[in-house]
């Protein structure tokens, strides 16, 4: 025997059944699947980001380090020069004028120093050798101040332009006050910028770079380009060209680099010679910018030892793996344990190291803010779901107990009527019903003692209204079942999964905050729509072209532009010179598709008059589309042809696949792709076609 079980229990568990159940799941697993594909599209997004990252950082930083290297370079070549016109201005006799003459002025201590400016260099010497026929070699250096004005007008990177001689005589330009800022007796040959120089460090004879040390000229922390100058076996004198650390960490503040990063200088003892602000709590150390000279310089003052950075914990690895590479890119734990990525290149020359340091959270910030976002989005959609079917179950239990009571109030009634008929009492009355079926019933009961007869009619009348009743039910079950399945069947991409989503729950509505979730799931909408046309563009640019049966033929060029122009392509006017209106034997497909993704990269991405022009060029066919904005810096226009690169102001326009697209079009049909840029012309494209037999004719 079956279970018993109340009436308005059966009436929700029939309601749970076959209609909430099955439903409930249904939405369930709609939210499953979209916390799995944030997560999945998190963790796509973090790896693309830290790939991207872990490759544009050694790039970025060899090609910084490369450029540091020339400027240096260039420096050390000028220091060359210096010391070859120096041995020779020393070697040749000179008398100064009168003028010259006249600023110098003998000290109580020996020394001999220029006491005003004439628009030459200043000249010191210290007196730890007695003036004699030194004095020739003073009057001779004049010469060379014009050589010194040149080179410090020559590079910006240049602070002072000096000469010292083993004598300790000193000519250094800018002008400046040397009494007092010199010590007296200063013994020149005793300081690294000096003896770093001579044969026994210097054993080469060439320009050589100093480590960073406190300029006794007054200019701060610095490093010099130094080189010697031999008379015979004698070194005669050592010439120098001076770059204040401050220049260079200008010049590294200078740079725009993504994700906050910055870059510092590593000397080649492992030195920190230049450090921006930004990584001044990474190491826990403030760069030594301007220094407060209270007393003279006596001796060489070089940066502490803290500034080594392989002697910071944080540090250790990282110098190990610098004298391992001379380039790399690493993740590393800095001060605090935070996570950086650092990558290195060695700067040719000086043999310093060129490091780049960026946070790796602020680097996967976007993917996070995006997951975040996803998250949110996702526990307002639980939320609202769980507080519909909260109120939903409410308001569904009490219509069940009220249908139930209003069926098992008349049953009650019947039950005593029919005890009564079976006692005998056929005289019964049964109040009138609300429900016409039970109404009815009443009725029949009522009658059936009086007209047995009709008590068969009664009930089959009774009968068939309740088939038809139950008919009705089913019918509704069976449409609710059909529902569920045609739901079912439509979902079957995440994408579309996603879009059933939103517009259900933009169909139902929110309590909480309709308007905002309303708002972001018609993005989620948008956003799968881009999706799939991104995809769509994806594939055209990737996918190998399986075009190799349209035949080889002419294509009129003004044809093709108002074809494009008919279909919608732009509205833009564009100024035509067509000297070649037909072009070389070609896929008619193809070149339409380059000629379709050029004028749209340019009314995108140009502003301006769009142009196309076409002419034989020698063998070739060329054909040119401009697009009027402003010209492109060099180092942009190189990058245009990678796949997914945007320009620098269009960051949120296009996908970064149409110019790698028209390019691997272009070398489908045996051309060359060239770009170019000119202000007013912004972007040019050029399209070379080789030219055939037939199209010389």
């Amino acid at each position: 025997m079956s279970q018993q079980v109340r009436l308005d229990r059966w009436f929700w568990q029939s309601f749970l059944r076959t209609a909430l159940v099955p439903l409930l799941v249904v939405e369930l697993g709609f939210l499953l699947i979209y916390w799995v594909s944030a997560q999945m599209i998190y963790q796509d997004n973090s790896r693309t980001v830290g790939d991207m990252s872990k490759a544009f950082m050694p790039r970025e930083v060899v090609t910084e380090a490369r450029a540091l290297s020339e400027r240096l370079h260039a420096v050390s070549g000028i220091t060359g020069l210096f010391a070859s016109q120096t041995g020779h201005a020393l070697q040749t006799p000179y008398t100064p004028a009168a003028g010259e003459k006249a600023r110098y002025q003998r000290t109580a201590d020996g020394a001999l120093v220029t006491t005003r400016d004439n628009g030459g260099a200043a000249a010191y010497y210290s007196g730890i050798v007695p003036l004699g026929p030194q004095q020739q070699t003073i009057d001779r250096s004049v010469q060379l101040d014009p050589v010194l004005k040149d080179i410090k007008a020559a590079n910006p990177l240049i602070a002072q332009v000096y000469l010292n001689t083993k004598d300790s005589y000193n000519r250094i330009y800018p002008y400046f006050e040397v009494k007092g800022q010199y010590p007296a007796k200063m013994d020149i040959p005793s300081y690294n910028f000096y003896y770093e120089a001579d044969g026994k460090h210097n054993p080469a004879r060439k320009p050589v770079w100093t480590d960073a040390y406190l300029d006794p000229a007054g200019q701060g922390w610095m490093v010099s380009s130094i080189a010697p100058v031999w008379q015979g076996d004698t070194l005669q004198a050592v010439v120098g060209i001076d770059i204040t650390l401050k220049t260079v960490v200008d010049e590294l503040l200078a740079l725009d680099l993504p994700w906050g990063a910055y870059v510092m200088l590593i000397g080649r003892d492992g030195t920190i010679l230049a450090l921006p602000p930004q990584g001044e709590h990474d190491w826990g150390l403030q760069e030594l910018g301007v220094h407060s000279y209270t007393e003279a310089i006596r001796q060489n003052v070089f940066k502490p030892e803290k500034y080594r950075i392989d002697l910071h914990p944080e540090g250790k690895k990282l110098a190990a793996l610098m004298g391992k590479n001379h380039a790399g890119v690493a993740s590393l734990p800095l001060r605090h344990g935070r996570q950086e990525v650092v990558a290195w290149s060695r700067v040719a020359g000086p043999n310093w190291t060129l490091l780049m340091v960026a946070e790796e959270p602020v680097i996967l910030a976007e993917a996070q803010k995006l997951h975040e976002r996803m998250t949110t989005i996702g526990w307002f959609m639980l939320a609202a779901l769980l507080a519909f079917y909260a109120v939903f179950f409410a308001l569904l239990s009490r219509r069940a107990r009220q249908m139930s009571q209003r069926v098992v109030a008349p049953l009650a009634s019947f039950q005593q009527a029919v005890e009564q008929i079976g006692a005998g009492h056929y005289h019964t009355t049964l109040a009138q019903q609300p429900i016409t079926e039970l109404d009815a019933l009443g009725k029949h009961i009522g009658q059936m003692a009086v007209q047995l007869q009709k008590a068969s009619g009664v009930e089959e009348q009774a009968r068939l209204q309740m088939e038809k009743a139950l008919a009705t039910e089913r019918q509704i079950n069976q449409q609710q079942q059909h529902f569920i399945e045609v739901l079912s069947h439509e979902v079957r991409t995440p994408l579309a999964q996603i879009d059933s989503v939103a517009q259900a729950l933009q169909r139902r509505g929110s309590t909480t905050d309709a308007d905002t979730l309303k708002a972001r799931l018609g993005l989620i909408r948008d956003a799968g729509e881009r999706l799939g046309a991104m995809l769509d563009r994806s594939l055209l640019a990737l996918l190998p072209v399986q075009d190799n049966h349209t035949p080889l033929l002419p294509v009129s060029l003004p044809a093709l532009l108002d074809s494009l122009l008919a279909d919608g392509l732009t509205d833009q006017h564009i100024q035509r010179q067509l000297d070649a209106p037909d072009s070389p034997a070609v896929r008619e497909p193809l070149l339409r598709l380059v000629v379709q993704e050029l004028l749209h990269n340019a009314a995108n991405h140009g502003g301006g008059q769009l142009r196309v022009a076409c002419r034989r060029q020698g063998t070739e066919w060329l054909l040119r589309i401009s697009d009027g904005g402003p010209a492109l810096p060099a180092d942009e226009l190189a990058q245009l042809l990678q796949p997914f690169y945007r320009r620098s102001g269009d960051r949120a326009v296009g996908s970064g696949l149409g110019l790698t697209m028209v390019a691997r079009f272009v070398d489908e049909m045996g051309g060359r792709l060239q770009l170019d840029s000119a202000e007013g012309e912004g972007l040019i494209v050029s399209v070379y076609l080789p030219l055939t037999e037939h199209d010389h004719v």
